[in-house]
C-alpha cells in the first residue's frame, strides 16, 4: 500500500472513531438528561409526601394558607413521621373523623371557636374571674383522676362525631353541664346527656358550624337552658331546624359562668368538688392524626390558622387527669368521634396546647345550688339593707357635727362681735374724757 493510500486510510478510521464518540457522548448525555430528571421527579414527590416542598411548614400545612391546603391530613407518610417525632410519647394515626380532608377543610371546618369576652375580664356585665371559695385550696390532689372510671353515669354521654362543624364549643359546654348535675346526684341525673344541636340551631348570638363563643354560649344556656339529647339530636354537622316536641320542663338551666386561672391545682379541686370543665385548646396538625399516649407537640409540629389568619382553637371538656412516666396529663373529650385519639378521647400534656389560664366553669342549676343562691341573694340582701342603714346613720351623725361645728361657730361669731361692742364703747368713753380735759 503506498504512503497516500495509507494517510488516506488513516483518515478514515479516525473520521469513523471520531463519529463513533460524538453519537456516544449524545448517548450518555441523553442517559444523563433521562435519569437526572428522574431522580428530580422522585425527590419531588418524596419531598411532597414528607412536607419539605420548600416553604415553611407554617405555610405548607396551616389550614387553607400555603402550598399544602389541598394536602391531606391523613396522608400517610405524614402520619408516619409525626410517630417518629413524638419519640414514644405519644402514636399516630389516620382517622374516620378526617378522612379525606385536606387542610384548607381544617380552615373551613374548625375555626370560628374562641372566647369571646376575653379582653373585656372584669367589667360590669362582662365575663368575670371565678371566686375564690372554701374548698378551692386545700390538701393534696390524688395522682390520677378519670371522670370514666370514677363515676361511669357521669361522663355526659358518648363521644360526638362533629362532622365538618366548627361546634365544639356548644358540644364541650353541653358535655360539661350534663355531667356536673350528674355529679350533684348521680342518682337523679344519671346518664344525662343535653342537647349541644340545640345550641346549634337556637342560639342566634352564636354562628352555628361556623364556631361561637365558648364562653358566651352560656348566657344563652342560663336563659334558655338545654333539652335532652334526644329532644333535639346531633345532626353531626347537617343543618338542623329549632324545634322540639318535648316538654320544656324537662329542660335543665345554668345558674352562671366565670373564667377560671391559678394553674394545675385550681382546675382539679374545681374538678374534683363541682365536675368537669371547658378548656380552648390551640389546634396542632399533629393532634389531628394523635392516637393514642400523652399527646406532647412535636418539634415540628404547625399550629392551624383560619380565613382570618388567626390560630385555629377548639373546645375539649376536661374529665380528669393523670401522670405517665413523670408527664403529668389532662383528659380530654373532643368531638371528632371514636375512630380519634383513645375511643374519641385525648391525654394532652399539662403546660403545652390546653389554655389552662382561661378554662370556663359553669353552674349547673341544681336545686340545691338554687337554694344557695336564694340564700346569697338573700344574705346579699340583708347586706346592702345594713350598708344603707349604716350609710343613712353616717350621714346623720356627719350632718349632727356639721350643725354643731357650725352652731359653735355661730357662739363663737356672736362672742367676739360682743367684745367689739365692749371695745367700741370704752374707746368712747376715753375720747370722752379726753375732750373734757381740754375743755377745763
Amino acid at each position: 500500500m503506498s504512503a497516500t493510500s495509507k494517510q488516506q486510510a488513516a483518515a478514515e478510521a479516525m473520521s469513523k472513531r471520531s463519529k463513533a464518540g460524538k453519537k456516544n457522548w449524545k448517548d450518555l448525555k441523553k442517559q444523563f438528561v433521562i435519569g437526572f430528571g428522574v431522580v428530580c421527579t422522585v425527590a419531588a414527590i418524596y419531598l411532597a409526601a414528607t412536607d419539605n416542598g420548600g416553604a415553611s411548614q407554617k405555610q405548607q400545612m396551616s389550614g387553607g394558607r400555603g402550598s399544602r391546603a389541598d394536602a391531606y391530613v391523613n396522608e400517610r407518610y405524614f402520619v408516619s413521621d409525626v410517630t417518629s417525632y413524638a419519640a414514644g410519647n405519644f402514636t399516630a394515626a389516620a382517622s374516620d373523623y378526617f378522612n379525606r380532608w385536606v387542610y384548607s377543610d381544617v380552615s373551613y371546618g374548625l375555626d370560628g371557636v374562641s372566647i369571646r369576652g376575653e379582653g373585656m375580664i372584669g367589667f360590669a356585665g362582662a365575663l368575670q374571674r371565678c371566686e375564690k371559695t372554701d374548698d378551692t385550696e386545700g390538701g393534696a390532689m390524688p395522682t390520677n383522676f378519670d371522670l370514666r372510671t370514677e363515676m361511669p353515669s357521669c361522663t355526659g354521654g358518648p363521644v360526638h362525631d362533629a362532622g365538618n362543624c366548627s361546634s365544639s364549643y356548644a358540644v364541650a359546654a353541653a358535655a360539661a353541664l350534663s355531667s356536673r348535675f350528674c355529679w350533684s346526684d348521680p342518682e337523679k341525673y344519671a346518664d344525662t346527656q343535653l342537647s349541644p344541636q340545640q345550641i346549634l340551631s337556637c342560639d342566634k348570638k352564636s354562628q352555628g358550624c361556623k364556631g361561637g363563643g365558648i364562653d358566651a354560649v352560656w348566657t344563652y344556656i342560663e336563659r334558655r337552658g338545654l333539652f335532652p339529647e334526644k329532644c333535639v339530636p346531633f345532626a353531626n354537622g347537617k343543618e338542623a331546624a329549632c324545634k322540639s316536641d318535648c316538654d320544656p320542663a324537662q329542660k335543665l338551666k345554668a345558674l352562671d359562668h366565670c373564667i377560671l386561672g391559678g394553674g394545675a391545682k385550681v382546675i382539679k379541686r374545681e374538678i374534683y368538688n363541682r365536675g368537669p370543665v371547658v378548656a380552648p385548646m390551640y389546634l396542632k396538625d399533629d393532634f389531628m392524626v394523635y392516637k393514642s399516649g400523652v399527646y406532647t407537640p412535636t418539634p415540628n409540629t404547625n399550629q392551624q390558622y383560619g380565613a382570618k389568619s388567626e390560630p385555629i382553637e377548639i373546645a375539649v371538656t376536661i374529665m380528669g387527669w393523670g401522670k405517665s412516666e413523670g408527664t403529668p396529663y389532662w383528659v380530654v373529650k373532643n368531638s371528632w368521634g371514636t375512630s380519634w385519639g383513645e375511643e374519641g378521647y385525648a391525654r394532652v400534656a399539662m403546660g403545652t396546647v390546653l389554655r389552662e389560664e382561661s378554662i370556663i366553669v359553669g353552674t349547673a342549676a341544681t336545686e340545691e345550688a338554687l337554694a344557695e343562691k336564694a340564700k346569697k341573694e338573700e344574705e346579699a340582701a340583708i347586706r346592702k339593707e345594713e350598708l344603707e342603714k349604716e350609710r343613712a346613720e353616717r350621714d346623720a351623725r356627719i350632718r349632727e357635727r356639721e350643725a354643731q361645728r357650725a352652731a359653735e361657730m355661730a357662739e363663737r361669731a356672736a362672742a367676739e362681735e360682743d367684745l367689739d361692742f365692749e371695745d367700741d364703747e370704752e374707746l368712747d368713753l376715753d375720747d370722752a374724757e379726753d375732750e373734757s380735759g381740754e375743755e377745763a
